[in-house]
């Protein structure tokens, strides 16, 4: 298929996943799995499809078949994203998540994969862009609507760039979707943490961030940051890595007996647009 082959060279997918995808591709008949598929393209039904679609393609070891699923659909949402008006840098910049994630399957297990599938309805319906270096989700519940940034693996949070995403986001969601044009921000990630100010020095860009956002203690504990921190959930504390300062310092506190807290934010819009103009260092390495 000349368009899955397109995609997966638009968006860097290793040569070896590529052609894994491809040979699916050829060998399958997706014709029964149209409706299933097209269930991934709504917030409400995509949990069922999925769920479908895993059912019928059957063993999946590496996530090859669901991942070839995933990319055909994709490319119907380009076609979403033409209609909307919506450029194509958006357009791969959000279907890159599906190389990331199997690069980082690789990172952490030294083998290709794909095991993300539980995510990426949410780039394949149109309701997650990735604009500049941050994610933007829409989401209605008890019918209010927000707006949940995520901030992907690959981002490089300079000061500068954040504001360029932010802005970027604002006159996309008032020029297209106009039913969030005016939507809260906020955001649940590892990196609000109250727990990284005993960890991190003054400076550090990631209490730079936080200071972006009105930050409330969720009353839980966090783990995800085993996997961004340390690449890989499954080790031990005792063979974290400690190549990086944050690694080091978070690899001591846990040893402690310590837990890390979450928290949640609401990002302050106002003083985004006014403190986001210095090229700083992205988060990488702390």
């Amino acid at each position: 298929m000349k368009g899955l082959k397109n995609l997966c060279e638009k968006i860097d997918m290793p040569d070896e996943v590529s052609g894994a995808v491809i040979a699916f591709s050829v060998e399958y008949d997706f014709g029964s799995l149209r409706d299933s598929m097209g269930r991934l393209f709504f917030r409400k039904t995509w949990e069922g499809g999925l769920s479908e679609l895993k059912d019928a393609l059957g063993e999946d070891t590496h996530g090859v078949k669901i991942l070839t699923c995933m990319l055909l659909c994709a490319l119907r949402t380009a076609e979403n994203y033409k209609r909307l008006g919506i450029g194509e840098e958006i357009y791969i910049d959000t279907m890159k998540c599906f190389s990331r994630f199997v690069r980082e399957h690789k990172e952490s297990y030294g083998i290709y994969g794909f095991d993300r599938e539980w995510w990426t309805a949410r780039q394949i319906s149109g309701q997650l862009l990735r604009i500049g270096e941050l994610e933007y989700e829409m989401v209605e519940e008890d019918e209010k609507k927000y707006i949940s940034i995520h901030i992907p693996s690959d981002a490089v949070l300079k000061e500068a760039r954040i504001q360029s995403s932010y802005q970027a986001a604002k006159r996309l969601f008032e020029e297209v979707f106009t039913d969030y044009a005016s939507a809260e921000m906020v955001c649940h990630s590892w990196l609000l943490s109250p727990t990284l100010k005993e960890l991190l020095k003054e400076g550090s860009h990631i209490l730079a961030f936080q200071r972006l956002f009105d930050i409330e203690p969720t009353g839980q504990e966090e783990t995800e940051y085993m996997q961004w921190v340390f690449k890989n959930p499954d080790l031990p504390l005792g063979e974290l890595p400690e190549q990086a300062s944050l690694q080091r310092e978070l690899k001591r506190y846990l040893l402690e007996g310590n837990t890390v807290a979450g928290a949640g934010g609401r990002l302050l819009e106002n003083l985004i647009s006014s403190s986001c103009g210095n090229e700083g260092s992205g988060i990488c390495g702390e």
